[in-house]
């Protein structure tokens, strides 16, 4: 079977990742850059709507309830966190009205923030692709620090994959990826001719492309592998 190649993002027989080191952990960015109970505690906050007890919080942030606990006194002190009684016990809400919220926010959910960031850089091309989305770890919300930012692109028929300006805008977003996110990229593209061969050959990347991939422009996967190309 066929594998990637991800430097000129071809989908050839042989070859291997072009790659770049990265340490940031998409999942849980907060402890990738602070690794520290704050930094668990402030990410559960940020994600969670409803007043939340201290020792839920502390499940969720997988640390102890003691340390969560100093931490949580702590911010509420420093008007980041609010506190309420609620069925016998403390209850806790990040203070969206502070200046430091939005701040909290976007940093804990930097994963929504890159894909954001990769729609819009991908639908400012001036050669549109066929399809553009983001696969593996980073789709599903599950990688590590180590993890790639795995991205899938298909170049319209009628491109050459030696087209200037195609290379030009695929080879910019493949360069920024690691700059927006410390990360790894892991850029695959192929031609749109490839796509019925894959859609027969069925190669894991397929099945990966239609249960979890993001969608970031052009046909939806389910379109592209699912009907005529």
């Amino acid at each position: 079977m066929a594998t990637f190649i991800a430097k000129r993002q071809k989908y050839v027989a042989g070859g291997s990742y072009y790659c770049h080191p990265g340490r940031i952990d998409l999942s849980k960015p907060y402890e990738g850059l602070f690794p520290t109970v704050d930094s668990a505690v402030l990410t559960v906050l940020s994600r969670s709507e409803r007043p939340t007890s201290g020792r839920e919080i502390a499940r969720r942030a997988g640390r102890s309830h003691t340390g969560a606990q100093r931490v949580l006194d702590r911010l509420v002190e420093q008007g980041l966190v609010l506190q309420q009684s609620g069925g016998g016990a403390l209850l806790y809400t990040l203070n969206r009205s502070h200046l430091a919220a939005d701040s909290v926010r976007q940093l804990a959910n930097l994963r929504t923030v890159l894909i954001d960031t990769l729609r819009s850089a991908i639908q400012g091309w001036r050669l549109e692709p066929v399809h553009a989305s983001l696969f593996g770890s980073a789709a599903r919300g599950d990688g590590g620090p180590d993890s790639d930012v795995d991205i899938f692109i298909v170049r319209p028929r009628h491109l050459p994959e030696t087209d200037g300006d195609w290379m030009n805008q695929v080879d910019a977003l493949n360069g920024a990826v690691p700059r927006w996110t410390g990360n790894r990229s892991g850029l695959i593209e192929v031609g749109q001719q490839d796509v019925d061969r894959l859609r027969v050959e069925r190669p894991k990347i397929v099945n990966e492309l239609l249960a979890s991939a993001v969608h970031l422009a052009g046909r939806a996967a389910a379109d592209l592998f699912g009907g005529d190309s």
